[in-house]
């Protein structure tokens, strides 16, 4: 059975950094949507794993920033946001029992959120928040893996995964003017709905679902003619802090 390692909603959540000075997350609606979360990933027929949230870390819910699962090891990041980087110790002493661990060294710096791996390919976001050394380090292990990898400057953005999300093993949704889509050869775009922009995000689970953002219905509907089977969500207070679907789970094999 596949394993989702999830965290708590921190009590502190209202605290969680905030882009462009965009209104707080309510947090109990946020612990609400998170509930739903869970339970769709756990009908999904995932085995649930959830840590403790920690109020000294009020973004500890994206823990899809702490670790990054490539080929048969785990990679511990290294957030490019400081105060966050409290956040990955207590992830990487659980997955340390599945998975070899390797780690990202300063001066590097890797978010999760930046990495995408689809087959045997790893596309790395260049963000504010994941820098030339962290990528590099990434590369050098995704090599063991036998895994490439391919790096793309992002803008207008927080992670490579705002604005590229794979709904299937070859399509991914796009947000126009944010990547360059050449470095994304090979792969079917979907472009998200212009009206719906920055809305829409994606997560892929194992039994054919992908859950989606209630928020985007339309850049959703784009999703017809494929073989998926779209599940909805609310998650307007995790958007709030500049959060997705990717952004609150680590999926295991």
């Amino acid at each position: 059975m596949p394993l989702a390692l999830l965290r708590e909603v921190s009590p502190g959540f209202a605290d969680a950094i905030v882009a462009h000075g965009g209104r707080r997350p309510d947090v109990d609606l946020a612990i609400a949507q998170h509930d739903r979360y869970r339970a769709v990933i756990e009908a999904a027929g995932y085995e649930l794993e959830t840590l403790a949230g920690d109020s000294d870390y009020p973004d500890c819910v994206f823990i899809e920033d702490t670790a990054v699962v490539v080929g048969e090891i785990a990679v511990a990041t290294r957030p490019g946001a400081e105060s966050r980087r409290g956040e990955v110790g207590p992830v990487v002493s659980r997955i340390r029992e599945l998975r070899e661990v390797r780690a990202i060294e300063a001066p590097g710096t890797l978010d999760g959120g930046d990495v995408m791996i689809l087959g045997e390919t790893v596309y790395v976001g260049r963000s504010t928040r994941s820098n030339d050394a962290g990528i590099s380090q990434l590369a050098e292990m995704a090599a063991t893996q036998g895994m490439s990898l391919v790096a793309v400057r992002v803008s207008e953005v927080l992670h490579f995964k705002s604005a590229v999300l794979p709904v299937d093993p070859n399509t991914v949704v796009v947000t126009r003017g944010t990547v360059d889509e050449t470095l994304l050869e090979g792969l079917h775009v979907i472009h998200e709905a212009d009206h719906e922009r920055h809305r829409f995000s994606a997560l892929p689970l194992a039994d054919g679902t992908v859950l989606v953002t209630a928020n985007a219905p339309d850049t959703t509907a784009m999703l017809a003619d494929f073989d998926l089977r779209p599940v909805p969500i609310d998650v307007s207070e995790i958007q709030a802090a500049d959060g997705g679907l990717t952004c609150m789970s680590i999926l295991i094999d």
